[in-house]
């Protein structure tokens, strides 16, 4: 039998006769007093490491999607590639890179009225869900009625050098509204082409 009794703040614990209570509770005891010292030594432990490690105060550690971004490129250059082919950052990019499917395009359009718009290359999930074919390659428009395709020069700013590219999308007639309003002409003067 197991009573607890408090009295004046203290409690006393009765087993009775039973010396097999005694022993479980005991065990329970220090099993549970051997876990606490555990956890404090390893929280001690970590606290020392990372006093011993820790370098200047606010530094932050990148992750390897800012990495990514760092080395990213619109069209990858393949002698730079090459040139810097023991980098893990380039090699990262190059394989992100290789799993786009750069058919078509995605068009941002939510700043075309300030002349500014955004292109990136499609990811598995948009091609098997037909985004930027059969869907229109409008980012946030879900049109799939009166699709055209254009191949237009893009024309952008990367690592500091003004770079062209050729880029195809297909967007719906709104859309295609929206890139005429945005004037998309490159610096040669050429300007998008309908493609049948």
């Amino acid at each position: 039998m197991c009573l607890f009794e408090g009295s004046s703040g203290r409690q006393r614990l009765y087993f009775g006769r039973r010396p097999d209570i005694i022993v479980a509770a005991v065990t329970i005891l220090l099993l549970y007093s051997l876990y606490r010292r555990s956890v404090q030594k390893k929280m001690k432990r970590t606290s020392e490491h990372k006093a011993e490690n820790k370098d200047e105060p606010g530094i932050i550690h990148p992750s390897d999607l800012s990495e990514l971004q760092s080395v990213h490129q619109f069209v990858r250059d393949e002698q730079y590639d090459e040139r810097n082919k023991g980098d893990w950052k380039i090699r990262m990019a190059r394989r992100y890179y290789e799993k786009l499917y750069k058919e078509y395009a995605i068009v941002d359009l939510s700043r075309y009225k300030e002349r500014k718009f955004g292109l990136r290359w499609r990811t598995e999930d948009e091609v098997v869900s037909g985004k930027g074919q059969s869907i229109c390659g409008g980012k946030k428009c879900t049109e799939i009625e009166g699709l055209a395709s254009y191949e237009m020069p893009f024309t952008y700013l990367e690592n500091n050098e003004k770079k062209c590219e050729l880029v195809k999308v297909r967007v719906c007639k709104s859309c295609a509204k929206k890139l005429r309003k945005a004037d998309i002409s490159s610096t040669d003067g050429s300007k998008k082409q309908k493609l049948s």
